[in-house]
């Protein structure tokens, strides 16, 4: 665990001994549960910590401004959509403990995990939510209530948006870590971030802390209230992304 603790470091993030104590943990429970509910395809301990503990930590690199990163997180209410095994939000949940925050999963083998996790590490202010955003994005509960909107940016942005940006209140921030060379993306997803009531986003490429390959951080400012008709209904905006306004008249 000390290559995460020295990661961190390096954003202006200190870990006590209970922090670190919860990374362990953490690290043990994937382990143990991997192949029961097909957590990640990374199997030694080198690739988890890099990959996943190391990686995440990436989210909290400072995108200008000068509030240091731990301030700029701390009492921020935050949602992890498609958590996965809880990259990067579990993650961050250690790193900033005061960061409140609400994990959604599809898959109900991966949302039982994270209760255990969550029980596990006792960790105090987080939820998690077994369904598909495109659902839960419509519950009065959870639309338009997050201050902070995260996801591992597996698909393409112009899809994202739609499964993002209607959780965000406004004046909250979506940031997505994408590999690098998402110039491309971020032009095709520019209509349907607009329509969603985003800004025009900002992309800083973020190559540390780690040894990973850079990643692209995209950035949404969530300036007027997302339409009512978005999100579509499930699985539509993975079958047809808006990419001009003339794709809302189907």
């Amino acid at each position: 665990v000390d290559s995460v603790v020295t990661a961190a470091q390096t954003l202006g993030v200190y870990l006590d001994n209970k922090q670190q104590s919860q990374f362990k943990r953490y690290r043990e429970l994937i382990e143990l549960r991997n192949k029961q509910f097909n957590l990640t395809g990374l199997k030694t301990w080198e690739k988890i910590r890099e990959e996943l503990f190391i990686r995440s930590l990436r989210v909290l690199a400072p995108a200008g401004g000068n509030v240091p990163t731990r301030e700029w997180f701390e009492g921020k209410q935050a949602i992890d959509v498609g958590t996965g095994a809880g990259i990067p939000g579990i993650v961050l949940k250690i790193a900033v403990p005061e960061l409140q925050i609400t994990l959604i999963d599809s898959n109900k083998k991966r949302t039982n995990f994270l209760t255990e996790v969550v029980n596990a590490l006792e960790l105090n202010d987080i939820q998690v939510v077994n369904g598909r955003a495109e659902e839960i994005a419509q519950e009065i509960d959870h639309r338009e209530k997050y201050d902070l909107v995260l996801a591992r940016a597996v698909a393409r942005l112009n899809e994202l948006a739609e499964l993002t940006i209607p959780f965000a209140n406004i004046g909250g921030t979506i940031i997505l870590a994408k590999s690098r060379g998402v110039e491309e993306e971020v032009k095709e997803a520019a209509v349907a971030a607009d329509i969603l009531g985003a800004a025009p986003a900002i992309t800083i490429e973020v190559n540390k802390p780690g040894n990973s390959p850079p990643d692209d951080m995209v950035y949404w400012m969530k300036i007027s209230p997302t339409p009512n008709e978005f999100p579509r209904r499930v699985g539509i905006p993975h079958q047809s992304p808006i990419k001009s306004q003339m794709d809302l008249r189907t």
